[in-house]
């Protein structure tokens, strides 16, 4: 598990904040800053993609993390770290936008693997988001928690739904869903509100079906999930 996530295991302020997560990660090479980012990457065009922003004019609500430019470190497929670079995160598209140089919104065209939030101003900070799981190996997915045999992550599911209107066009809306994934034995398995239904992702653990028992642990719920994958780490 830890080899999968990469996390900034050197920050020890994670431990808290996000849960033991795996090593190596961002902080395996020296960081570069944001100017290196555009001058290194997104110089050549086929980095990028021109991003429109009249594109969601008509739709109401967002597909981002947060509505705020947010400082970040990102780290890209070829373990390219960079520091400090002013991004949002954009779950509909599985992007990330970024402000050139001349301060214009585009996004990036290549993979970016992990980034973190560390801008002091948003209840963010800290948070975690991880590619490289499921079908589409460009969605993003917060890392909740990680240890030596399972992890927890959250996929923020985006899509845009019209809703009828008398004598009027659709509205169309942004509509999110939370969806909760146990990363074990290099699967994701889906939360049930059945927590039998996720017993095999702990190898049908007699202490887990125990604790399950015990704490009457619901498997839809982020804290439950959190508890059960630290208390499966934890022997």
């Amino acid at each position: 598990m830890k080899q999968i996530f990469f996390i900034l295991s050197s920050l020890l302020y994670l431990q808290t904040s996000i849960g033991q997560v795996g090593s190596g990660g961002l902080h395996g090479s020296l960081n570069m800053n944001s100017g290196d980012f555009f001058l290194i990457n997104l110089k050549n065009a086929t980095n990028v993609d021109a991003f429109n922003p009249d594109i969601y004019a008509n739709v109401e609500g967002s597909p981002y993390l947060s509505s705020d430019w947010l400082y970040a470190r990102i780290k890209l497929e070829d373990n390219s770290n960079y520091d400090s670079v002013l991004v949002k995160v954009n779950f509909f598209e599985s992007k990330i936008h970024f402000r050139d140089e001349n301060g214009k919104e585009k996004m990036v065209a290549i993979p970016v693997k992990e980034l973190e939030i560390i801008d002091n101003r948003s209840p963010l900070n800290k948070s975690v988001y991880v590619s490289g799981y499921g079908d589409d190996k460009n969605e993003f997915y917060q890392a909740i928690t990680d240890g030596k045999k399972a992890g927890l992550l959250k996929k923020m599911k985006v899509i845009i739904k019209e809703h009828k209107v008398f004598n009027a066009p659709p509205q169309k809306k942004f509509e999110s869903d939370a969806i909760y994934y146990i990363y074990a034995n290099k699967l994701l398995y889906e939360q049930t509100k059945n927590c039998s239904a996720l017993v095999e992702a702990f190898k049908n653990d007699a202490k887990i079906i125990k604790f399950i028992s015990s704490n009457d642990v619901k498997c839809n719920k982020e804290k439950d999930l959190k508890n059960l994958v630290e208390y499966y780490n934890s022997y």
